[in-house]
């Protein structure tokens, strides 16, 4: 049985399974603005030590005031930038997608449509439910994980740096590798400004190096002088 939320709305919570229902297409185009207490209730669950929810609201307020709506490189690297820290979560317990549901589909979708043009409803449905850091995931988990993989401590610029071209960053999190923070760290060292036709041929011949040697066996510079390397030859073989 669900443990009741006691502060609907003031906390973290997650959205269990059955949430999905919820995902609807009033929802996601804004036909309609948010779920009642009632008609949630059933599908959210309490977690342990929830943390309130004030400072994030204060940061997507922030970032919705600050940004024109679907201006993905903007809202991308504010949004990443300020969601985690305003949830300082461990790995473990963000990775549970009942979380980042509940904060798309239950307590902030206008988030979701603020970064999302509603065009398809099948991937829009997606971006509210679907775990991962591909474009057509949970808008919140996706861009809380890509800052996690990215910084350096408190250091966002790595976050900044990738997100600041969208064919860059899902290029890079679209590929399992990107489970791997020191391969995401050495993206953002010596693939940013790269042509996007250069970033492809490189991270296609990096993954087939990683046939022979999987990633997780190499260090950050190591995969650096493997990424520098394969840039020079994909330079020369664009330009020839």
């Amino acid at each position: 049985m669900n443990r009741p939320l006691e502060r609907p709305g003031r906390v973290l919570a997650r959205l269990a399974a059955s949430g999905r229902r919820l995902v609807t297409a009033e929802l996601s185009s804004g036909a309609l603005e948010r779920w009642s207490p009632d008609a949630y209730r059933d599908h959210v669950e309490a977690i342990e030590h929830a943390p309130d929810l004030a400072p994030l609201d204060a940061a997507l307020d922030g970032v919705i005031a600050t940004t024109t709506p679907f201006d993905a490189t903007a809202i991308d690297a504010e949004l990443a930038c300020a969601l985690h820290r305003a949830l300082p979560l461990s790995r473990r317990i963000a990775a549970d997608w009942g979380l980042w549901r509940y904060l798309a589909v239950v307590h902030r979708p206008d988030v979701v449509r603020h970064r999302w043009e509603l065009r398809s409803w099948t991937t829009m449905r997606d971006r509210f439910w679907r775990g991962g850091t591909r474009p057509d995931s949970n808008v919140f988990g996706r861009l809380w994980w890509i800052a996690e993989l990215s910084r350096r401590g408190d250091d966002f610029g790595p976050v900044r740096r990738l997100l600041a071209s969208q064919s860059l960053a899902n290029a890079v999190f679209v590929r399992r590798l990107s489970d791997h923070a020191p391969f995401v760290q050495a993206c953002a060292r010596v693939l940013t400004d790269q042509p996007s036709v250069v970033v492809e041929r490189v991270l296609a011949r990096f993954n087939m190096l990683c046939s022979t040697m999987p990633v997780e066996g190499r260090g950050e510079e190591q995969i650096v002088d493997a990424l520098e390397k394969l840039v020079e030859e994909a330079a020369v073989a664009w330009s020839t």
